[in-house]
């Protein structure tokens, strides 16, 4: 039986699996993905990507790809029934990540995308038609055993291993971890079509008691219908070519559909109990069912696997401790939840159980609309939890802060240096940490460029220094400083409010970015020792082990 050596087992090569296989390449981590299918999907599955995911698609280098494939800025409009009155509406404008926060796309051009990303990493390699029968840990790795399609087997020797494999995980299987959570359920049927000419790009969703249903627009003259399936109705029968030509013949103005697929889906609100088991992880839907009704079941994938992926590349480059690697489920888990909780709060509008209830609800939205900052609150999306970790991989919180960045995704502006024009901030980090303090005169700007912070546990991160001036602070951008310190100015001034307070006589706050892009913490640049100190300690880890040298010892 042959034997594979690799840093990285990935077990399911769906978006969750083929985005943290991406990440670990970025990082030059030996990694293996295996999927016992012979592709990626080709049917649709997920409709809808959010700005956060599509930040960690820029995070790859594939947004401009991803992109090619997505219908940007959609929102939604909420109606009585077909033909009925629109109630409320979701029309977010505001791109504080860098991309819009709603946005359509198909699932199998965004598998094959991320597939292709793939071919850039020579330390990657991904294997299909190869299904995982068995594995074993021991206190330094994962053996795997493979079966591939040739019934042949093969034996994986893994640092670690991901479970991303879906809802019927057969890792999570493996290790015996259950499900608990909601007992929400329900049968929708799910109909794809493609040639489609409505002119309408936002969703509909009629929020009728008698047969809630949702229209999707997607690229590429796509659209979707999903249609709720009464428990006392026959889910066979519901997908007769009859039974889905009725009860798409009020959404269609009699107009033929060109129907490419069409399933009956039950939708679950549960999570895994943990998300670690020795060497072995869950992410995506493994770890955590969502329902659709707020687009967030691919898009928690995801950043479950940004977050576990760039703290597998640091574990593995000796900078961040196995214990350290806790810190994934603990600051994933409670976002999750938000989520799920978002989705089923949803669906008591989407889809009311009773006349009484949807009569409430209409009502209800139908008042907020002439109320500004409520009518405000649900056109820009507010009501989405936005991520917060309050525990984790996060430096020691000052009581002095006026800010609360601290735990938070750091908003991506638009920011122009002398050496590379117009950007987004990303662009100048790259997959890496970075120091960022932001100032409003160009006096506190140069001085810190003046001074480039220069703790070791920096240079271990390879944190880049990047110094943000504010808009109307900057006539031009100032020249960079020795080093690896960056001018940049915060064009729009997105950063502004977000940094209230960072630069005043009190202090410059300096503020660590982390790969995924949350804050860890702030601190004064005279207080950089003590912080780096607290902040090494969170890492577990204070000298820089090359990855070598580790995986000589664990082969």
């Amino acid at each position: 039986m042959d034997t594979i050596n690799t840093d990285i087992l990935v077990v399911g090569a769906g978006p969750t699996g083929l985005t943290l296989a991406n990440i670990l390449g970025q990082g030059k981590v030996a990694a293996i993905l295996i999927e016992r299918k012979e592709s990626t999907v080709g049917e649709p599955r997920a409709v809808s990507i959010d700005d956060e995911s599509l930040r960690t698609m820029q995070a790859i280098g594939l947004a401009g790809p991803v992109l090619a494939d997505v219908v940007t800025g959609y929102g939604v409009h909420y109606l009585t029934r077909p033909g009925g009155r629109c109630f409320a509406k979701v029309e977010p404008s505001a791109s504080e990540f860098g991309y819009p926060r709603r946005n359509a796309f198909r699932q199998p051009l965004f598998e094959a995308t991320l597939l292709r990303g793939l071919a850039r990493f020579p330390s990657v390699q991904p294997l299909f038609g190869h299904t995982l029968e068995s594995f074993s840990q021991d206190a330094s790795g994962v053996t795997a055993l493979v079966r591939r399609a040739d019934g042949s087997a093969l034996q994986i020797r893994a640092r670690y291993m991901a479970g991303t494999d879906g809802g019927r995980s057969p890792v999570r299987d493996m290790l015996n971890i259950p499900m608990a959570g909601s007992t929400f359920k329900s049968r929708w049927l799910v109909v794809d079509t493609e040639h489609d000419d409505d002119p309408f790009w936002q969703t509909r969703v009629y929020c009728d008691a008698r047969r809630p249903v949702v229209d999707v627009p997607g690229p590429h003259q796509t659209r979707r219908y999903e249609v709720l399936i009464h428990p006392h109705e026959n889910a066979d029968e519901a997908m007769s070519d009859a039974r889905v030509a009725e009860l798409l013949r009020p959404f269609r103005q009699g107009r033929p559909a060109d129907i490419v697929r069409k399933v009956v889906y039950t939708f679950h609100a549960r999570m895994a109990e943990r998300w670690r088991a020795g060497r072995v992880f869950l992410a995506g839907d493994a770890a955590h069912l969502t329902p659709p009704y707020a687009g967030q079941g691919l898009n928690s994938g995801i950043r479950d696997a940004h977050n576990l992926g760039w703290k597998l590349v640091a574990q593995l480059d000796g900078r961040l401790s196995d214990a350290a690697l806790d810190s994934y489920e603990a600051e994933r888990r409670p976002h999750a939840w938000a989520l799920i909780r978002l989705a089923l709060n949803l669906g008591e509008v989407m889809a009311p159980r009773t006349r009484a209830h949807a009569w409430l609800a209409h009502a209800f939205f139908t008042v907020t609309g002439y109320i500004p900052a409520l009518r405000n609150y649900f056109l820009q999306m507010k009501f989405k939890p936005k991520p917060r970790y309050r525990g984790g991989l996060l430096g020691p919180a000052s009581g002095g802060e006026k800010h609360s960045l601290r735990g938070r995704m750091l908003p991506q502006p638009l920011v122009r240096t002398a050496q590379r024009g117009e950007l987004l901030l990303d662009e100048l980090i790259g997959p890496r940490f970075a120091l960022i303090s932001y100032h409003t005169t160009a006096a506190s700007q140069a001085d810190a460029l003046a001074q480039p912070l220069a703790d070791p546990l920096w240079r271990q991160l390879d944190a880049v220094r990047i110094c943000i001036l504010s808009s109307e602070a900057a006539a031009n951008p100032a020249p960079a400083a020795a080093g690896n310190a960056i001018a940049a100015t915060d064009i729009d001034d997105a950063l502004r409010a977000a940094c209230a307070g960072h630069d005043g006589p009190d202090g410059q706050l300096v503020m660590l970015l982390r790969p995924d892009r949350y804050v860890a913490g702030l601190f004064k640049a005279s207080a950089q020792a003590a912080f780096a100190a607290a902040y090494a300690g969170q890492l577990g880890t204070t000298a820089d082990t090359p990855r070598a040298a580790a995986v000589a010892a664990y082969t």
